[in-house]
């Protein structure tokens, strides 16, 4: 079942793409950019994150923590059961690896984003944890080279 969407008003908007562009603003500098004093624009933060509209996260730059190896990989269970979907989600879900898991209609069932130091790394992982899980029918890899843009959504 689909949320339905949440009203948003020209500040709410405002604060929104001003933590886009720069999620590091304190709230002083926030209050400044969209002409809000202190305690409305608190309100509306604290708003917008009860709502779910905003998460706060922290974003890791893979390389530069030696994880030297980005993938997409595309999954196809032998079964699309909910049973069987739940299963493969609960045990990639528990790998670090694993960056992202998306349940995707097409071609394949899930697409998964890995994040690994090396080949080597990646080839243990598929093996040693992909190869448990006996509802996988195929795993294809697709390697990143690079990421010239990565964006966590945009407002409409």
């Amino acid at each position: 079942m689909e949320a339905s969407p949440v009203p948003l008003d020209k500040i709410d908007r405002r604060i929104i793409a001003c933590l886009i562009e720069d999620a590091s603003l304190n709230n002083a500098e926030l209050s400044e950019k969209v002409g809000l004093t202190a305690a409305p624009l608190s309100r509306r933060l604290a708003r917008l994150y009860a709502s779910g509209i905003i998460r706060q996260t922290i974003v890791i730059d893979p390389p530069k923590v030696g994880l030297g190896l980005q993938a997409f990989v595309e999954i196809t269970l032998d079964r699309t059961t909910p049973q069987v979907g739940e299963r493969f989600i609960e045990h990639v879900g528990k790998l670090a690896q694993v960056v992202e898991i998306h349940a995707v209609a097409g071609d394949f069932d899930f697409l998964l984003k890995i994040s690994v130091r090396d080949m080597a790394d990646y080839k243990r992982l598929i093996w040693q944890e992909f190869d448990r899980l006996a509802e996988i029918k195929t795993i294809r890899s697709t390697m990143v080279f690079d990421s010239p843009k990565t964006s966590f959504g945009y407002l409409p």
